[in-house]
């Protein structure tokens, strides 16, 4: 059987640039013009997820028992707009029938207080994911969150590798 690897690296929520209101790199000129970037950034995070759910739907209509893992940086929480475009939850589409297109969030497997991929000023964050079609998530046979001594982005210097823990998932295929 094939397994399609969608690996992605959504924008980061942060506001877009807009001409004529940044004084400098850090500080912007309005507070409206960091609220339209901060709008833009957001609009271009959910096209980059739906983009990719428009791939999942289209391989899905294909096969609908095919292996799918959309997984990497999604910039984002479980409860964040881009994670639930590309979730698809029956919760989110009111739709019963679509359940077989909804993917699963496999961190969900791992006890919540290590289910953390990030840590920014003290909290831990989920921001990265492996989301994965039904056919596939029924094979799924275990799933880590390699977190251990990973340190805060928001106060450590720039580690030798990523700020970012490696999410590991094993399959029996």
């Amino acid at each position: 059987r094939r397994l399609d690897v969608l690996n992605l690296h959504l924008r980061a929520p942060t506001a877009a640039f807009i001409s004529g209101q940044k004084l400098d790199a850090a500080r912007w000129r309005t507070a409206a013009g960091w609220a339209e970037g901060f709008y833009l950034g957001a609009m271009k995070r959910a096209g980059q997820a739906l983009e990719a759910r428009l791939v999942v739907d289209r391989i899905l209509d294909a096969d609908p028992d095919s292996l799918i893992a959309v997984c990497g940086d999604m910039n984002a929480e479980a409860s964040e707009m881009p994670l639930r475009i590309l979730r698809s939850d029956v919760d989110d589409t009111g739709n019963t029938f679509l359940a077989g297109a909804a993917l699963t969030a496999l961190e969900t497997t791992v006890p919540s207080s290590e289910r953390y991929s990030v840590i920014h000023a003290g909290r831990r964050l989920m921001l990265d994911h492996i989301l994965a079609s039904a056919s596939l998530a029924r094979c799924m046979r275990e799933v880590n969150i390699l977190n251990r001594n990973l340190p805060d982005e928001a106060t450590s210097p720039f580690p030798a590798g990523s700020f970012h823990a490696p999410l590991v998932a094993a399959f029996d295929v």
